[in-house]
């Protein structure tokens, strides 16, 4: 897959910045040199204690703080962007979920519409695509609502940008995680099931006809690889949706 053009140099926003799948989109803009300012919009503000490997990257963004609802506050961060991308996402009650992995980035790709942004980027689900067991899961049972927001923000995106879209749709997403001073190492349970999940012939071909599990094993993708994914990927001319396996590519 083709890489993004060395000559985009304009600025970049990244809504949701301070989360873990965030800081890595940052880390990744940074380390890529095609921008000629990398900033985040996010309530909590700059991350208080990032992992070690991206704490030099991130002392190098614009950490904006402010609440995408707030209607002055998200045109203001967005105004004047090439590019946006939400990497906003919560898991809790079905009303929540549906909140802040839909409605946010909905109100995020409309203001950007409005305020001319040539570009938006979304990090979205595997269990996002018409017939998914994800999306197919009653109202009434637990990740309904995170399912059905990210699936309302992707309809939304692809209307608002035909051409000008980057949707991902990575299962888990595994890799070095602080919580507070506390680093989790994700990658070490992400890994051994990504290999078991895509790598052992007929085995991993049994696993991927499971109903849901299957598609989730299947789609484990490292964080470093979401975040390369998403930056290089917003120079191509036309709208990307890219999967696991797509994503897996970019190191």
């Amino acid at each position: 897959m083709a890489q993004a053009s060395n000559a985009i140099k304009k600025s970049l926003l990244v809504v949701g910045g301070s989360g873990y799948v965030g800081q890595n989109v940052l880390h990744a803009a940074i380390q890529s040199n095609l921008f000629s300012e990398v900033r985040s919009f996010n309530r909590s503000g700059a991350p208080t204690s990032p992992p070690q490997h991206l704490a030099e990257s991130l002392s190098q963004v614009e950490f904006v703080k402010g609440d995408i609802f707030d209607t002055a506050a998200r045109e203001d961060a967005i105004d004047g962007n090439y590019a946006v991308v939400s990497c906003i996402g919560a898991f809790g009650s079905n009303d929540f979920m549906k909140k802040i992995c839909g409605d946010a980035t909905i109100e995020a790709i409309q203001t950007s519409k409005l305020k001319g942004v040539q570009k938006f980027g979304f990090v979205s689900s595997a269990q996002v695509y018409e017939g998914s067991a994800g999306l197919k899961i009653p109202p009434s049972m637990p990740m309904h609502g995170y399912f059905q927001g990210k699936y309302n923000a992707e309809q939304k995106l692809l209307e608002s940008y035909p051409d000008g879209h980057v949707i991902l749709r990575p299962g888990f997403i595994y890799g070095k995680r602080n919580l507070g001073s506390v680093e989790l190492p994700l990658q070490l349970i992400g890994a051994p099931i990504n290999f078991v999940g895509n790598h052992l012939g007929p085995l991993s071909s049994l696993i991927q006809s499971i109903p849901f599990v299957g598609k989730e094993v299947s789609s484990m993708v490292p964080v470093e690889s979401v975040g390369s994914s998403m930056i290089n990927s917003l120079g191509e001319e036309k709208g990307l949706i890219l999967e696991a396996a797509d994503i897996r590519k970019f190191v």
